[in-house]
């Protein structure tokens, strides 16, 4: 096994579906969004999905399409980017769903000479600003476009810029979401999806949706938000939501929602030295960190070149059920780990899971959830486990 490793619990990816689809049972079609290499876990966790009932699934590439149809060749798989007009063949061969962001491009697919009739998604630009329609005259006559050609209009969708906890951004871009298709009839559309793991977990379900796509959540991470303490600066924080809720008119916010999810990932990794560092002597770059005292430290084969960055603000590894803080500057392939006398070398470092949760690593990071998953699961090697 290498010195470092990603562990992968397949069964936890399956029973998280399971409770999610337990739980939110109102939706036609579930769109598990596996971009990202299926957000670091690899594209075997595809088979875990459907295993768990996941019937559809979304990808950033026709990259990330080819390596999914290794584990399952015919489930439907979005692309959630415009494939270039001179890859729809690529794209037909794999049997894709298109992503429209706009006229033009629907134009150029209409009249490309592929012999394929495709499934067709259309992007909606309610407020994100990136990909999709802004125009619902534009929407109209790509309905009528996509209805008098071969092609089967399967879907529309747009993407949320904020989770709607704080701000209007949500609601506003519900509402313009429906203004931008009041020319066309949503009912006659098998499958709208506006939504995302944290609004199907924070906020009611949207009355013109018939799916949700689904990302972190599906790994094992309940993302929804959670109720303040009884602190000053957490009593100051709900007055200021209650506020904004009463000034924006806001949808209403579920919080400390109960579902029963597992982190499918872990990332470990072997111990190569243990040694001991004398009052007064540094450790690693920059000497930044000198002893104190007499210390023991242990190496460990972990740096920014497995995904866990130069960051190093209270990071600490699991041994043995205990936690250590990392010292010294973390280099491209190792960083040093503060121990006692209970640590020995052939034991296992537990670098994220265990007690390390996802969210503390990315306090002490300064990296997003799904950018630490991403980082660390493609840069080292993965073992699955059932």
């Amino acid at each position: 096994m290498a010195d470092s490793y990603v562990e992968i619990n397949l069964s936890r990816l399956t029973n998280n579906v399971k409770a999610i689809l337990e739980k939110y049972p109102e939706y036609r079609s579930y769109i598990a969004v596996v971009k990202g290499d299926a957000y670091g876990h690899g594209m075997r966790s595809v088979k875990a999905f459907h295993n768990g009932g996941i019937r559809y699934f979304a990808v950033s590439s026709l990259e990330e399409a080819k390596d999914l149809r290794v584990f399952n060749a015919h489930v439907p798989v979005l692309c959630l980017e415009p494939v270039a007009i001179e890859r729809l063949n690529e794209a037909a061969d794999l049997d894709l769903t298109l992503a429209i962001p706009d006229i033009e491009y629907l134009r150029a697919m209409l009249e490309s000479e592929v012999p394929h009739s495709f499934k067709l998604h259309l992007q909606v630009d309610a407020g994100f600003g990136r990909l999709g329609f802004k125009d619902k005259g534009e929407i109209k006559e790509a309905v009528q476009l996509i209805n008098n050609s071969s092609h089967f209009l399967e879907g529309i969708y747009q993407h949320f810029s904020t989770a709607g906890i704080f701000d209007p951004h949500y609601d506003n871009q519900i509402r313009r979401f429906k203004e931008l298709t009041s020319l066309i009839n949503l009912n006659e559309i098998p499958i709208v999806h506006l939504g995302s793991g944290v609004s199907l977990l924070a906020h009611p379900k949207i009355d013109i949706a018939t799916a949700t796509r689904m990302g972190l959540i599906m790994y094992g991470y309940n993302i929804g938000p959670s109720s303040y303490g009884g602190g000053v600066k957490d009593r100051l924080r709900d007055l200021r939501d209650k506020r904004n809720q009463r000034k924006y008119h806001l949808t209403e916010t579920f919080r400390d929602i109960k579902l029963d999810l597992t982190p499918a990932m872990q990332y470990k990794c072997r111990i190569l030295q243990i040694k001991d560092v004398n009052a007064g002597e540094y450790v690693g770059y920059g000497a930044e960190y000198q002893a104190q005292e007499l210390i023991s430290i242990a190496v460990l084969p972990v740096g920014y070149n497995n995904g866990i960055g130069h960051a190093n603000y209270g990071r600490v590894v699991e041994i043995n059920g205990k936690r250590y803080p990392i010292i010294g500057e973390i280099g491209m392939n190792m960083c040093c780990v503060k121990i006692d006398n209970r640590v020995k070398l052939t034991d296992t470092v537990t670098v994220l899971g265990g007690g390390i949760s996802l969210g503390r690593f990315s306090r002490s990071s300064g990296l997003g959830l799904a950018e630490i998953l991403l980082g660390i699961g493609k840069n080292n090697e993965r073992v699955y486990v059932k």
